[in-house]
Parts: C-alpha cells; sequence; structure tokens
C-alpha cells in the first residue's frame, strides 16, 4: 500500500500556526508554521512509521505515539509528525511505515514548497 502526501507550500509571515492534518494532502503554510501530521499504525502487528526523508527547509520537531482507546487486540492507534516550516523552498518530506525488522509496508510522500 503506498500513499502520497502532497505539496505544502510555506509562506513568510509573523505569526506562526498549527496545522493539523490526518493524512496525506495539499497544505499552504507559512514559515515558522507547524504541521501536526497524524498517521494511523497498528503496533499489534509490529508496524510503525519513522522518517526516511526531510527536507532541508524543514524541522522535525517531535514524533509522539498516540495509543488507541479501543482496548481490544488489532485496535489502531497512531503516530504524530511534528513538522515546522524552517525557510522558503520546495523541501521533501517522506515517511514509511516499516515492521520493526525493517520490512517495507507504506510509503508517504510529500513535497513541501515553502515561499
Amino acid at each position: 500500500m503506498e500513499n502520497r502526501v502532497v505539496g505544502i507550500t510555506f509562506r513568510s509571515y509573523s505569526d506562526s500556526m498549527k496545522h493539523i492534518t490526518t493524512g496525506p494532502h495539499d497544505l499552504t503554510v507559512d514559515v515558522g508554521d507547524t504541521i501536526e501530521l497524524h498517521l494511523p499504525e497498528n503496533t499489534s502487528r509490529d508496524y510503525c512509521w519513522s522518517t526516511t526523508r526531510i527536507g532541508k527547509g524543514l524541522n522535525l520537531r517531535d514524533i509522539r505515539f498516540v495509543p488507541s482507546k479501543n482496548p481490544l487486540p488489532g485496535a489502531t492507534s497512531e503516530r504524530v509528525f511534528y513538522v515546522q516550516a524552517k525557510r522558503p523552498g520546495v523541501w521533501p518530506l517522506s515517511l514509511r511505515m516499516r515492521k520493526h525488522l525493517d520490512l517495507a509496508a507504506s510509503f508517504a510522500d510529500m513535497t513541501i514548497t515553502v515561499t
């Protein structure tokens, strides 16, 4: 299964904002803004999301795990990535869902444009 996270555009403004997204789609944000990207994860099958490429104009601020509120086995949890725009340009952000044994399962790629 392949996911593609597409263009994010950054512009320079003094006020920073936080943009929350639950999957791959286009976003337009400003320099200094933070993107909170939520991706579903099934840890009972030993899969987790990790970054494979982050453009130089982006800063990965934090990665968090949010467990499922469903107590049943196999319930989907979330991996949350916090990415901040540092400078204008077009920057890649690639993520991959892998088994802990490093077997690729899913991909999420995004191109980020900062103006």
